[in-house]
């Protein structure tokens, strides 16, 4: 088994490298936009930006070379560059070229860029609310002391996005900072759940005959298993939004200072408290795992990690050259929200909250420490990070060495000793080097990993399982992707083509499918299409029952990548014993004039349903335009072999009475392997006003009764 998993894996990653040429071709103008003034280079350097300060914190700008030692995985490597940046310490440029000159190296920015990260997956809304003015006079106060500035913000819903790039307009920072938001749907959500769970604690501690719930154990379990499977989610976003972030701020040239809002992610590091369901009485569960979807085994390609050791890889994989990280989180200062929280009845739920921050912040400080930052820790006040963040941002030491040209690429252990004592020193502990193919694939690994991350490139997708003429099923992906994004001022012509991945990982087999193809863009637009329509099936994989992930992803150029996830679970049809509807799925039929050899399959050449004499293509979304017909595919699992129902179709909005749809069979096929009636109906829609609608499918004995939403628009 995981001998076939390999050669799928590798049979993706020939795939990727196939993409590679095209996305690296369709970049090429950006790429000359970001390239850095260039000089012959010969000798490939590291470079390490070294904070140096004594006891009271004052950074110390008198040391030379000699005063270091760099080594790199344990051995000892040569200074080629060394510079102590400081604002009152410029270096000559006659001095500063003969250096490049001698190592023949890059000319490499001297100034950091600052980037503002907002975590809105992990922050506590009302506590950055509490905070909020310090937090924005400190921003303004640190964006002065750089070059440029960059905001971005981190979500489930849009991911990784640009609030605003890389600009040295204070006021246009200020405008978009002081307009900044948090979601609070999620916090409003998590405090009903610990109003829940605290009402049936309540009740547990009552006697049974004075209850109200039966059984409170068993809801408060279901209770925190939904929480555990909710957060174990969330960790794998903030994963691939991280990653995804990281991977748009590294195209830049120059030292870039990250500076993370958030309250750190929920990592189990001990057994979490869970219920004994018998005895009322708290017990220790297992240690909390995630379940990453890594195809490309960027985490190392397991079915399931413990917490720990998946941020540990995660720290690798940020962990890159020219990117510090800087954190803090809102919950780290008392406010005047907490104060009175721990006088009120809200006190116990607040000293809940922080007792599971007090965990959690140990993230923050993980990152800041490994790549040299800094961790605002305590209760400092926010004019003295600022004071601390904006020595680091404007006195450093850029040092660069040479390392060992035997040595393997990958992750790669930092030591810088300094040879006078008493002095403070931090440093970014390790890197990771990746060639131009590692880095294309791990973008693309980060959104399988969190497709919700990467929203570049809009579209709309849908996947579903069909049981095919033959007795085997396969997965059904369509898509829509709207043709205005590439119209837009920064196309002057649209791309010609662009690259589509999609994977489906089979939990229950531990196998993971790949596959690939290209859409083309240029040709649709020039045809003056508002959108590009794609059907596709997956042929080559033989589906069985079990739980299924799959993912859609779109590469355009270099950076621009758009993602879709979907859950799906495939039941075992043959031990079905009752009748049931497996499929119902929307679509149009366009005529054909020759008739089908083998109706009821699906065309590899453009994913339809062929039948008899007609085509059928599945909706991406539900939505009908007013006065038209919309053709219904129905599957029914029938172990009775019934190959007929007399079907009725409904259609019903919240304010009237059901009205029945005028409809027309087009053509039914039973399947005696799989005992699976397949049905294509034709219904008419031309009396029904726009809005949205509930289709009632039922048979006349009732046996059958399946709904669906639709949604009809005007013309």
């Amino acid at each position: 088994m995981y001998e076939k998993i390999e050669k799928l894996i590798f049979g993706c990653s020939i795939i990727l490298l196939s993409f590679c040429a095209l996305f690296l071709l369709g970049s090429q103008r950006k790429q000359e936009q970001l390239k850095p003034l260039e000089h012959e280079v010969t000798v490939e350097l590291v470079v390490v930006e070294v904070f140096v300060t004594d006891k009271e914190g004052s950074f110390i700008d008198n040391l030379t070379k000699d005063d270091f030692e760099i080594f790199e995985d344990g051995k000892r490597a040569k200074i080629q560059y060394f510079a102590v940046i400081t604002p009152e310490k410029e270096i000559p440029k006659k001095e500063f070229m003969e250096e490049i000159k001698k190592v023949k190296k890059p000319l490499v920015p001297q100034q950091m860029k600052l980037v503002i990260l907002f975590d809105n997956l992990n922050t506590n809304r009302f506590s950055l609310t509490s905070q909020w003015p310090q937090i924005e006079e400190m921003f303004k106060s640190l964006s002065s002391k750089v070059e440029e500035t960059m905001v971005i913000d981190l979500s489930r819903e849009s991911g990784a996005s640009v609030i605003q790039p890389f600009t040295s307009d204070q006021n246009l920072l200020s405008d978009i900072i002081s307009k900044f938001k948090f979601d609070l749907l999620r916090f409003i959500q998590e405090e009903m759940r610990r109003r829940e769970m605290e009402d049936l604690e309540k009740e547990a501690r009552l006697r049974p005959q004075d209850r109200f719930i039966s059984n409170p154990f068993y809801v408060m379990d279901c209770f925190m298993m939904e929480e555990k499977i909710i957060g174990n989610q969330r960790l794998s976003d903030s994963f691939g939004a991280f990653l995804g972030a990281v991977n748009y701020i590294r195209q830049f040239e120059g030292i870039k200072a990250v500076l993370i809002v958030s309250d750190g992610f929920r990592l189990q590091r001990t057994s979490e408290k869970g219920i004994n369901v018998e005895g009322g009485h708290y017990q220790y569960l297992h240690r909390g795992v995630v379940k990453l979807f890594d195809p490309f085994k960027l985490f190392g390609g397991k079915k399931y990690y413990d917490h720990q050791e998946a941020f540990e890889k995660f720290l690798q994989l940020i962990n890159e050259e020219k990117i510090i990280f800087y954190a803090f989180s809102p919950k780290e200062f008392k406010s005047d929200f907490s104060v009175r929280a721990l006088s009120l009845k809200l006190g116990e739920t607040f000293k809940k909250e922080m007792e599971r921050w007090s965990e959690e912040k140990y993230s923050l400080q993980e990152i800041a420490d490994e790549t040299g930052g800094m961790y605002l820790r305590g209760q400092k006040k926010y004019e003295n990070f600022v004071e601390e963040l904006g020595r680091d941002l404007t006195h450093f030491y850029d040092i660069s060495y040479a390392p060992s040209g035997k040595r393997k690429k990958g992750y790669h252990k930092i030591e810088v000793k300094v040879k006078k004592p008493g002095l403070t020193v931090r440093y970014k502990k390790g890197y990771s080097d990746f060639t131009d193919e590692e880095i294309e694939r791990r973008k693309l690994a980060s959104a399988f990993l969190s497709p919700s991350a990467y929203r570049d490139i809009a579209f709309s997708c849908k996947t579903d399982f069909i049981a095919l003429r033959g007795g085997y099923l396969q997965f059904w992906i369509r898509l829509k992707v709207p043709l205005d994004q590439f119209r837009k001022d920064q196309y002057a012509t649209p791309p010609e083509k662009m690259a589509l991945l999609f994977g489906l990982n089979e939990w229950t087999e531990e196998r993971v499918h790949t596959g690939g193809r290209m859409l083309r863009i240029r040709e649709a637009t020039e045809r003056g299409l508002h959108s590009l329509y794609r059907a596709f099936i997956t042929s080559l994989v033989d589906l069985k029952p079990g739980d299924y992930d799959a993912r859609v992803i779109l590469k355009q150029g270099e950076d621009r990548v758009g993602g879709w996830e979907d859950s799906l679970i495939i039941p075992d049809i043959k031990k079905e014993s009752s009748l049931s509807v497996i499929n119902s799925i929307c679509g149009f039929l366009r005529k054909e004039e020759k008739e089908s050899t083998v109706p009821f399959s699906v065309s590899i050449g453009d994913g339809s349903l062929l039948l008899s004499h007609y085509r059928f293509y599945p909706l991406v979304e539900n939505i009908l335009n007013e006065g038209r017909k919309m053709a219904l595919l129905l599957q029914i699992c029938s172990p009775k072999e019934i190959k007929n129902f007399d079907l009725r179709f409904s259609l019903q909005d919240d304010k009237n009475a059901p009205l029945q749809l005028p409809f027309e069979e087009i053509e039914s096929f039973f399947d005696k392997k799989l005992r699976i009636l397949s049905e294509v109906n034709l219904l008419d829609f031309k009396d029904i006003s726009p809005g949205n609608y509930h289709l009632r499918i039922e048979s006349l004995d009732r046996k059958i009764i399946k709904q669906i939403e639709i949604k009809i628009i005007p013309l």
